[in-house]
């Protein structure tokens, strides 16, 4: 099971070590529908927050949030494989 964890102020937290910047970045693309999303690194982790989210989709947000930068991670390192 990979962790998550949220940062200070409404967003999440991934190691560096288990999701790809860019995996992030494109999950942040996808859910731009629905919450405005800055991706940063910081040290060993990146940082998603999330500004002006729908309130309607409450915790469920997060939680798909990181779904997808799981599943975008895991798309881009099978392509990098020869």
């Amino acid at each position: 099971m990979t962790e998550a964890v949220a940062p200070p102020g409404p967003g999440l937290s991934f190691s560096r070590s288990l999701y790809r910047v860019d995996a992030v970045e494109a999950a942040a693309a996808a859910y731009a529908p629905v919450a405005t999303i800055v991706v940063t690194v910081a040290g060993s982790d990146i940082l998603a927050t999330f500004e002006d989210p729908d309130p309607d989709l409450g915790e469920d947000l997060f939680d798909g949030f990181a779904n997808h930068a799981l599943y975008e991670t895991v798309v881009r390192e099978r392509a990098d494989r020869p």
